[in-house]
């Protein structure tokens, strides 16, 4: 190619040489030169002007080579401001102090937002079970009157020999309001457990503190019953042919009755056999064990026992054999 066909080439100034610096991003930041925008006709050692170009196809190569820094960048080779060691603590401390003021409030925040919303499940669980027991309450009272009704309408009815046997029919299975002599057998929960409110009663070392369960009462109702108890009731719940003793969640239900601390156990019969069947010197395991959490069952004999009817069962199975 002759030499007349080349393109004219621009040397550097020596003057106006940029100068290269490799960017870092360290302590050696402090080093960099601080830039300030000039006016065109102001010139500045070091900084490389863009120089007239009549070729337009080498201004793309002159601004490679003269000019690799985007002047955007500049901010970059700022200098930070220097603090002294002092300024340097008191910030860091009034940072860790403004930090744990943060962190403590925001706990007090959380626990009182936890214990507002369990305060009010607690509240709002409480409104149910009461509104269950009433409700309860009602039904049985008007499953009272009804059955009182169908007494006195079958007394009238019937002969006096079918009525004697309907009678002793109802007191065995409970379905009549019966009296009589007997004994009261009473069991109660520690005095450690009684003081304490919440789900589990616990003793100082954290430990759940034995209370009168299920298994309790029903091993005294089953001696009564082995001796000859006619009719027995729990804190006035009478036991039925279908009803049940059991535990459910922190209560003990007598049939669908709750029934809390003390438990007062009364039954109709011999009071003789019925106190030689619960009392501690015949049941020496059970009050020791009894003993050993604090629970002292009470046996003592009572002239005047009233008990009132347990509901009637619903038979659908059972047929009566002709």
């Amino acid at each position: 190619m002759p030499n007349e066909q080349l393109p004219v080439s621009y040397p550097v100034d020596p003057q106006t040489t940029p100068v290269r610096r490799r960017a870092a991003f360290s302590r050696s930041t402090f080093a960099l030169i601080n830039r300030h925008a000039v006016k065109d006709d102001e010139h500045v050692p070091g900084r490389a002007r863009r120089r007239r170009v009549h070729d337009e196809s080498l201004r793309l190569i002159d601004d490679l080579t003269s000019r690799p820094i985007d002047p955007l960048f500049d901010d970059s080779m700022l200098l930070p401001q220097k603090q002294s060691t002092a300024m340097k603590w008191v910030t860091r401390i009034l940072t860790f102090v403004f930090c744990v003021a943060v962190g403590i409030s925001g706990c007090v925040v959380v626990q009182e937002l936890h214990q507002n919303t369990r305060q009010k499940v607690r509240e709002e669980l409480a409104t149910q079970v009461a509104e269950r027991t009433q409700q309860q309450r009602d039904l049985e009272s008007e499953v009272a009157d009804q059955r009182a009704k169908i007494e006195s309408l079958t007394a009238g009815q019937q002969s006096s020999e079918a009525g004697s046997t309907t009678v002793s029919d109802g007191i065995v299975n409970g379905t009549v309001k019966v009296h009589g002599e007997g004994v009261t057998v009473t069991l109660a929960d520690p005095i450690a457990a009684e003081d304490q409110k919440g789900d589990l009663p616990r003793d100082k070392k954290g430990h759940t503190i034995r209370v009168v369960s299920d298994a309790d009462l029903q091993k005294f109702v089953s001696r009564l019953w082995a001796s000859g108890a006619e009719a027995i009731a729990i804190n006035d719940v009478r036991l039925g042919a279908q009803s049940s003793i059991r535990v459910a969640g922190q209560s003990i239900l007598v049939g669908v009755s709750a029934v809390q601390s003390p438990y007062r156990i009364q039954a109709i019969g011999d009071q003789s056999a019925m106190v030689r069947a619960v009392n501690k010197q015949n049941n020496q395991t059970l009050y020791d064990s009894l003993a050993q959490v604090g629970i002292y069952p009470d046996v003592s004999r009572t002239r005047e026992i009233t008990l009132d009817a347990s509901g009637m069962p619903d038979l659908e199975y059972a047929k009566e054999v002709k």
